[in-house]
């Protein structure tokens, strides 16, 4: 519907007669229509008639004039000029042209019903069609979440470091770890999110005849700027969000929206942790004892008589070691040469079988004497051994936690005699 304010009282008629419509309409060429998306009835030119508007038959138009209890109001004195526009009119219900109405109530009621076009005058605060473009900037903040599911499913260790160790008693060791890894983790939250316009730009082709122009933001432009900015994250464009109906948004106090969405997102998180470990030690081998330094402290005399002749005593420990001599002699006569090793070996050239399971065991020579520790064994079989390991290195070397070092030597499969549950012996020169 188009009409033009006015402060001043004019002339309008009014009415509901159907010719009088139709004549009124013909003299401007014009038709009923209503536009897209609304079922309210207005006139255009026909030649005016455009993809936004859907053109009714007379008899529809009629039909809702009664059932809706309408009235015509027009100004006669328009002229209905080719290519101008209709002039006023609108299309009021009953009641509320009564009420504009400068005649009394039942006067007024008679003349439409008797078909009579009503010629009064009215005081009009008329709107006008416009095409109007809001722009509207919209704020949009988390209020609040709410994490309800949290699932480590990967875990990769990038590295773990001995920083500190020490005796925590006799038989405990207390260990400082330091280990970094890579967690993957799939989470479910519950997120709020509070939107309110903060600001709103309007164009329009005609001028605004109020001071005051409030308009009330669709639920889904606020959803759909909030699913265009980085409040939440997804994979999937906003339309399909939209149109699967996955975010809900309510009204507020004031001019908020607020709307609740389930974010589930796979996130990674590098983690660097600080352990405190406590060994208790189960078992315990000397390996060699060394004599650094010898320095007498104290010395003196005593009774010869009381602790014996050295002679005596020289004498004795001749006689058992001859003994045990003599006894060795005969229990070995009759057999060849070189029967009596330990514990059969390889032969030489052949490899002997030895893995990471074996680090930590300690490294001797045909002569039984120790030379270092296995502290890394690689895929090819390949022995790193350490030839002066420390506590530390001992336990890395145990449990596998780290790898050889730039002093620490190889030894092939093939330099290696036999592997027991404690050592790894090697061969000695062929």
């Amino acid at each position: 519907m188009a009409h033009y304010p006015s402060d001043e009282p004019e002339q309008r008629q009014m009415t509901t007669d159907r010719d009088q419509i139709r004549e009124w309409a013909d003299r401007r060429d014009a038709v009923p229509v209503t536009t897209s998306g609304s079922e309210e009835y207005t006139f255009v030119r026909r030649e005016d008639v455009e993809d936004t508007h859907e053109e009714r038959s007379w008899d529809e138009f009629f039909e809702t004039l009664e059932d809706e209890d309408m009235v015509l109001i027009y100004h006669e004195e328009d002229e209905a000029e080719a290519g101008s526009d209709l002039g006023y009119f609108e299309l009021v219900e009953r009641d509320r042209a009564m009420d504009r109405a400068d005649l009394g109530h039942d006067e007024f009621e008679d003349a439409l019903r008797r078909g009579e076009t009503v010629t009064t005058e009215v005081v009009e605060t008329q709107v006008v069609e416009r095409e109007v473009v809001e722009r509207d900037t919209i704020e949009s903040e988390i209020v609040d979440s709410d994490v309800t599911g949290r699932d480590v499913v990967d875990s990769e260790r990038l590295s773990r470091e001995i920083v500190e160790s020490e005796f925590a008693g006799d038989d405990e060791i207390e260990l400082l770890v330091v280990e970094r890894r890579l967690d993957t983790i799939e989470e479910i939250e519950h997120v709020t999110v509070e939107s309110r316009v903060v600001d709103v730009d309007i164009d329009q082709r005609d001028e605004v005849e109020r001071d005051d122009v409030r308009a009330e933001v669709e639920l889904e432009s606020v959803q759909r700027s909030i699913l265009e900015s980085d409040v939440v994250h997804s994979d999937i464009t906003p339309d399909e969000v939209l149109g699967e109906e996955r975010i809900r948004s309510q009204r507020k106090e004031g001019d908020t929206v607020h709307t609740e969405l389930v974010e589930r997102r796979t996130v990674e998180e590098e983690l660097e942790e600080r352990i405190r470990m406590l060994f208790r030690l189960t078992e315990s081998e000397l390996i060699e004892s060394e004599v650094l330094e010898r320095t007498i402290i104290e010395g003196e005399l005593v009774d010869v008589e009381e602790h014996g002749p050295a002679e005596a005593a020289g004498t004795e420990m001749g006689a058992d070691a001859e003994a045990t001599t003599g006894t060795g002699t005969e229990a070995t006569a009759g057999e060849p040469a070189g029967s009596g090793s330990p514990a059969p070996a390889t032969e030489p050239g052949t490899a002997v079988d030895i893995s990471s399971d074996d680090e930590g065991k300690t490294v001797v020579d045909e002569h039984g004497e120790e030379i270092g520790i296995v502290q890394e064994v690689d895929d090819s079989g390949t022995v790193y051994v350490d030839p002066q390991p420390g506590l530390t290195d001992r336990l890395k070397a145990r449990f596998g936690w780290g790898g050889h070092g730039d002093d620490d030597y190889p030894v092939e499969p093939a330099q290696i005699r036999e592997v027991t549950d404690d050592d790894v012996i090697l061969r000695g020169e062929e």
